[in-house]
């Protein structure tokens, strides 16, 4: 979903795009314009989903963009922001289909409101529409193939079908299905725009189309345990044999990985009937702590259940991550040697029994990453680790040099960890000095020695708000020290805090305390209000 915010006083884009939360709303890409020709090129090259757009700017004004739209059949939803209250105004923006007509200065909340209005009718339009007896179908469905896959309704045919007899369903608990469990490690995922519900939800509408070849959510239930997701999933056997299947569980695999951030591993059932449904997925969920081993995997149940379902643990995760903590690189290669030799000397070793190795050494090692919220990346996308993937499993020496490549990304990654709080720690300081200055990203940055892309990854990770937001917010504990403390005047204290448009400081002011700069000092400490 595209958000354009075309303004001509470059400080309101500011603020409007540091202070929306795009993951929140579904918003995947945020566009920019000063002006009315720019915003309307814009338009033609991006076709944003959502518009935000003053009304008095240079060169054509706001009303010339939203005619622009208007006639040329753009599918948008649009929003004035303005300082014009004039009726005329209002009128037009009526005539040519905005959706919304916001006043300045106005407050983030009724913003906030306001997009979240217009993203969720843009995404109406391009979801199907769905009849109302569908969707109750589809919940009804859903519904009992959860009970079913619960045990709810018993494991016998007996049980099963008067049930399915008075939902009026045509189903027959002989009917015969697969079951397809994914599950997936959500903390890239997370990182990036996506959040829980619009995950949750999301794989479970890929699940069906990918899996059922059903538009819809009847098929498939979701759950979460806070970090891993997972999908199961039923596909009627009648209508997809076991390599259509495979083959259909391949397209869903790359769609997670190219669109979700995403890297699943799948498990697929055997075709069952109906009623055994309940023991399909409990012989299935107890095979998930190995399933989330093989990231990116898909196996069918019996894959794991053959010779090599049962590997050698030689592994402690516990003693690798204490040499981690420890930065112990020589204790950790040790035990490392000392595990791939049992491997290697064992009565079971073969080329199998290595490679599950290197997958549960190479999961310990994520695992930890993400633990501390660093992307899975630095592991997958390395070329050293990329070709010992594969050559690993053929001899203990390529093992031993895959298990020092992890301990070192890792242990580097977690250094970052504890160096970026001496950097969080510089910038801080900096900014409380100099934050009545117009000072931006680039400049502290250069105070604290790094780019400013890693300064606001940083920044957002330790603070938990970008740099423009706790900027903003050491400013407006300044201007309400003034407030309480002075008599002066609020447009003086506004300079006072480092901001030059009075304007800009009461929006910003009210989307932090909930109130204007005025209200807040009667509020808090009595006086006369300004005039």
């Amino acid at each position: 979903m595209k958000l354009l915010i075309c303004d001509d006083d470059i400080s309101t884009v500011d603020v409007i795009q540091s202070q929306l939360d795009c993951g929140e709303l579904g918003i995947t890409r945020i566009l920019r314009a000063y002006n009315g020709d720019a915003a309307i090129r814009m338009i033609t090259r991006e076709k944003p989903d959502v518009i935000l757009c003053d009304i008095g700017m240079p060169k054509c004004s706001g009303i010339d963009v939203l005619q622009y739209i208007y006639e040329n059949h753009y599918d948008t939803e649009f929003c004035f922001l303005t300082c014009y209250e004039d009726f005329e105004y209002a009128k037009a923006a009526i005539r040519y289909g905005a959706r919304n007509y916001i006043t300045k200065p106005f407050s983030m909340e009724e913003l906030k409101m306001a997009v979240q209005c217009m993203v969720s009718a843009a995404r109406k339009k391009k979801e199907p529409v769905m009849p109302g007896d569908q969707l109750q179908r589809d919940s009804l469905l859903n519904n009992v193939l959860r009970q079913i896959s619960d045990g709810i309704m018993g494991d016998a045919p007996a049980s099963i079908e008067p049930v399915l007899r008075r939902s009026g369903l045509p189903l027959s608990a002989q009917s015969r299905w697969y079951m397809v469990m994914t599950c997936a490690d959500v903390t890239d995922a997370m990182q990036s725009i996506w959040n829980r519900e619009t995950l949750m939800y999301t794989m479970g509408r890929l699940h069906d189309e990918a899996l059922a070849h059903y538009i819809g959510s009847a098929y498939s239930m979701t759950d979460y345990d806070g970090r891993f997701l997972r999908c199961t999933g039923f596909v009627p056997a009648e209508d997809c044999g076991e390599e259509e299947l495979r083959s259909r569980c391949h397209a869903m695999m790359t769609l997670c990985m190219d669109h979700l951030s995403l890297r699943p591993s799948i498990l697929v059932s055997r075709a069952f009937p109906l009623y055994r449904a309940s023991e399909v997925r409990e012989e299935m969920t107890g095979k998930l702590p190995r399933l989330r081993v093989h990231m990116g995997k898909i196996f069918s149940v019996e894959d794991l259940d053959g010779s090599a379902g049962n590997p050698v643990h030689f592994l402690d995760a516990n003693q690798i991550l204490m040499y981690l903590k420890q930065y112990d690189r020589r204790g950790y290669m040790e035990y490392a040697g000392f595990a791939v030799r049992q491997v290697a000397a064992s009565g079971e070793y073969t080329r199998a029994a290595m490679d599950d190795l290197r997958r549960e050494l190479t999961h310990i090692f994520l695992s930890c990453l993400r633990d501390n919220g660093i992307s899975s990346r630095t592991l997958f996308e390395d070329s050293v680790i990329s070709g010992l993937n594969t050559a690993a499993a053929l001899s203990p020496a390529n093992m031993l040099r895959l298990a020092e490549r992890l301990f070192t990304l890792t242990e580097e990654a977690l250094r970052e960890l504890v160096d970026a709080d001496d950097i969080i720690a510089r910038a801080d300081a900096y900014i409380r000095e100099h934050f009545r200055e117009n000072i931006n990203r680039e400049d502290v940055a250069a105070v604290a020695c790094i780019t400013p892309n890693y300064l606001s990854k940083q920044f957002r990770n330790r603070k938990g708000m970008n740099l423009r937001e706790y900027i903003n917010k050491i400013r407006i504990d300044e201007a309400k020290r003034l407030l309480l403390s002075t008599n002066l005047p609020v447009s003086e204290i506004a300079g006072m805090a480092g901001y030059d448009n009075i304007s800009y400081f009461s929006t910003v002011f009210r989307k932090h305390v909930g109130m204007s700069p005025v209200d807040w000092r009667l509020e808090k400490g009595g006086g006369v209000r300004e005039d």
